[in-house]
C-alpha cells in the first residue's frame, strides 16, 4: 500500500486510482478515508484533483494516452517555474492549465505560448472574462469577437479573446486555420497571437494558418495592410518586421525563424469560399445575396421569401465584417436583423414595385 502520507501533488496525480476517483468515483469510501487519515495532505489531494480536472476540461472521453500528455505536459511547465505550491498560490497555475488545453501540446507552442501572449490578453485588457472557442465539427464556425470582427475557424481551428477589448488595443491568441474580417479601428489595432507569429492590423482580411504541427505559420492578405513581426516575448519587434498588402504570403519558418514572402494571384491559403468571395451583386434577388452569405460564413439566414420577392440588391461589399454586411443589406432593405447563436432572423416590410 502506498505512503500517502510523503506524496508529492505530481504523486497523486500520477496515482491510477486516485485518477480513477477524481473521474470516475471509483472507490469513494477508500478515498474519503485517505482524506481523513491525512489532514496534512489535504492541499495536496485538492492541487492534484483539480490539475486532473483542468487536463481532462469539457470532454468527457478523452484517452489515458492524451490525458497523460496533458498531464506531463503541465506539470512539466510548472517545474521548469517552480514549485507547484507556489504557482497554485498565484493565477499563473489556471492559466498554464488553460493553455494546455486550448492551444495545443506542440514543442513549439510550449515555447511560444507560455506565457505571454495569453497573460498579454488576461492583463491588458482589463476582463474579468477570457472566452474561447474551439471548432470540434466538421463545418466551418463563424465567431463575432467583441468589436464585432469576424473569424470564420475551420475544423480544430481556436481562438481566444476576452470579453472586452483593452482601452487602446484588440488583442486575440488563435492556433489552427482561421479568415479575420477585422472591424476598422485605425485608432485601436487589431493584435493576433499564433506561435511565433505576431500580426497586427487595424482593420483587413486575411487568412492564417497555424496548425501545432506544421513546421511554417503562413498568412496571405486578402485586403487591407498587414503587418507582420516575430512573436517576442508578447510584443512587437523592430527585426524581421514586414508590411503586407493584397494578395501577398508570407511564410515564417519555425526552425530558422525566418520569413518569406510572395505574391500570389488569389489569397486563397486554407480553401474557404470567402477567401475567393468579394460580394459583388448586381440586381441580385435577396435569396441568392443571403445564399452567399450563409455558404461563406457558415450561418442560417431566415427571411421572409414571399415578402421579399421583389428585393434586390446591387451592391459591391468589402471586407466588412458580416454585421456589417447585414446592417448595409438591411438599410438598403429599411428591414432590421437579430443574430443569435450564427442564426440571422431578417424582419422586412418589402421592397417597393
Amino acid at each position: 500500500m502506498n505512503n500517502y502520507k510523503n506524496f508529492e501533488v505530481t504523486d497523486w496525480v500520477d496515482d491510477p486510482g486516485f485518477r480513477k476517483w477524481v473521474y470516475k468515483g471509483e472507490q469513494d469510501s477508500f478515498w474519503i478515508s485517505i482524506l481523513e487519515n491525512t489532514p496534512s495532505q489535504a492541499e495536496n489531494i485538492e492541487q492534484a484533483k483539480d490539475i486532473l480536472l483542468m487536463v481532462r476540461g469539457e470532454f468527457d472521453n478523452i484517452p489515458e494516452q492524451e490525458l497523460a500528455l496533458r498531464k506531463s505536459k503541465l506539470l512539466d511547465y510548472i517545474s521548469q517555474e517552480g514549485q507547484v505550491r507556489s504557482w497554485w498560490r498565484g493565477r499563473w497555475f489556471q492559466v498554464a492549465a488553460v493553455l494546455l488545453l486550448t492551444l495545443g501540446f506542440g514543442g513549439y507552442y510550449r515555447k511560444q505560448f507560455f506565457p505571454v501572449p495569453y497573460n498579454a490578453v488576461l492583463s491588458r485588457s482589463g476582463s474579468t472574462a477570457i472566452i474561447e472557442i474551439i471548432n470540434n465539427t466538421e463545418q466551418v464556425k463563424l465567431v463575432t469577437l467583441p468589436d464585432g470582427s469576424s473569424v470564420i475557424l475551420k475544423k480544430d481551428a481556436r481562438i481566444s479573446y476576452p470579453d472586452k477589448f483593452y482601452a487602446d488595443k484588440r488583442e486575440v491568441v488563435m492556433l489552427g486555420e482561421a479568415f479575420f474580417e477585422v472591424q476598422k479601428n485605425p485608432d485601436k489595432p487589431f493584435y493576433i497571437y499564433s506561435g511565433e507569429m505576431l500580426t497586427k492590423v487595424t482593420g483587413t482580411s486575411f487568412s492564417i494558418k497555424a496548425n501545432a504541427t506544421d513546421k511554417q505559420v503562413q498568412l496571405v492578405v486578402k485586403t487591407g495592410v498587414v503587418e507582420i513581426s516575430r512573436n517576442k516575448a508578447g510584443e512587437e519587434t523592430k527585426t524581421n518586421h514586414l508590411t503586407l498588402n493584397p494578395n501577398q504570403l508570407v511564410t515564417l519558418n519555425r526552425e530558422s525563424n525566418e520569413f518569406k514572402t510572395q505574391n500570389v494571384n488569389e489569397p486563397v491559403l486554407i480553401n474557404l469560399p470567402i477567401e475567393s468571395q468579394y460580394f459583388t451583386f448586381k440586381k441580385s434577388s435577396l435569396k441568392d445575396v443571403f445564399s452567399t452569405l450563409e455558404l461563406v460564413y457558415g450561418v442560417h439566414i431566415n427571411f421572409d421569401k414571399i415578402v421579399t420577392v421583389k428585393c434586390n440588391i446591387t451592391a459591391r461589399l468589402g471586407d466588412e465584417p458580416i454585421l456589417e454586411k447585414l446592417e448595409m443589406i438591411c438599410e438598403v432593405l429599411n428591414a432590421r436583423f437579430e443574430m443569435k447563436n450564427n442564426t440571422v432572423s431578417i424582419y422586412s416590410d418589402g421592397c417597393e414595385k
